[in-house]
């Protein structure tokens, strides 16, 4: 693993890289959860790149892990420009011309974004409970998740990775999406612009929900889509269903191949 440190959208980033980045075949780019970060991956980065023989970058966006602290208040349009020109930054500063993009929640949401963004740098997107489109069970959920973070010891859990910016990089997360009005945000459109094949796996379970996320998806999608929803998995299928994960990865990574575009 390489550690590196870079500016984009003019705040210094942390990332960390398994494999030769410079190899020159597709690189594995994952994008973190609204409470997450690089460490909260676990081993999972080194298992993509030992199962996939691929190069794989993980960075933590601004206000999260061993990234700048959040400073500014956090508007719903912050995924727009975190999976716009953001990440373009992010692909010139690593010189990735290839990416196949690997995003849990907030984050899978992001990389199907990016996808619209930026069609031919992004090739294909495996994205894990992806927050695409929000219901009122989710808003609540928001409430449940801002009691944990006060009083059932979610914030001393978070500091463990986020340190002295937790305060700064919750209310961020939570502040855009946990009033009634956020059920109106869309991202419709731009998954109409999606080409690249896509691989969305849900957890039955999932506190937050999953239903109308994967609904949006398959009403407002045209790219090649495989929608898996697991029964007893929650919010995190990338370590309560491991395998099944990187097996759609894996498929994805095939599609992506078969692809003469």
């Amino acid at each position: 693993m390489q550690q590196h440190e870079f500016v984009a959208g003019g705040h210094r980033l942390s990332a960390s890289s398994w494999g030769d980045l410079d190899a020159g075949g597709p690189v594995v780019v994952m994008l973190h959860g609204g409470l997450d970060c690089t460490s909260t991956w676990r081993n999972l980065p080194q298992a993509i790149a030992e199962t996939t023989g691929l190069a794989v970058l993980s960075y933590d966006r601004w206000g999260y892990g061993r990234s700048d602290t959040l400073t500014a208040i956090r508007e719903r349009s912050y995924r727009f420009e975190e999976s716009g020109p953001v990440f373009a930054e992010v692909l010139r500063h690593f010189r990735i011309d290839s990416a196949v993009l690997f995003g849990h929640s907030d984050g899978g949401a992001m990389s199907l974004l990016a996808a619209a963004a930026h069609p031919r740098a992004v090739r294909a997107v495996c994205a894990c409970s992806p927050t695409i489109s929000l219901d009122l069970h989710m808003v609540r959920g928001m409430e449940v998740a801002r009691q944990a973070f006060e009083r059932g010891g979610l914030r001393e859990r978070l500091m463990r990775h986020h340190g002295d910016k937790t305060d700064a990089m919750f209310r961020g997360w939570h502040a855009p999406w946990s009033t009634e009005d956020a059920v109106l945000w869309s991202m419709a459109e731009q998954l109409g612009g999606v080409r690249c094949p896509v691989a969305a796996l849900f957890g039955q379970a999932d506190p937050y929900g999953w239903r109308p996320s994967a609904t949006a998806l398959v009403t407002h999608g045209t790219m090649p889509l495989e929608v898996t929803a697991l029964p007893g998995v929650g919010h995190d299928p990338q370590h309560k269903a491991r395998d099944v994960v990187l097996s759609a990865l894996h498929r994805l990574l095939l599609a992506m191949t078969s692809d003469p575009g």
